[in-house]
């Protein structure tokens, strides 16, 4: 499963972390057409990137 190396994690960690974001619908399972699984991140999925995204920009700012 090349998202589980990319990711970084061990086998355990990355299963817990990735089926919670398939239950809590930020990441949804689709065939490609030839009978192999990939994964998508839905719209709700990507409104938390963003979210998480404005977030880190925001925590990260040096104030003067």
């Amino acid at each position: 499963m090349r998202i589980m190396y990319r990711s970084n994690l061990n086998f355990e960690r990355f299963n817990r972390y990735f089926y919670d974001l398939l239950r809590k619908g930020l990441v949804e399972e689709m065939d490609d057409g030839s009978g192999r699984r990939v994964y998508k991140t839905t719209e709700r999925g990507k409104t938390l990137l963003e979210v998480l995204r404005k977030a880190k920009e925001l925590t990260s700012t040096e104030i003067p």
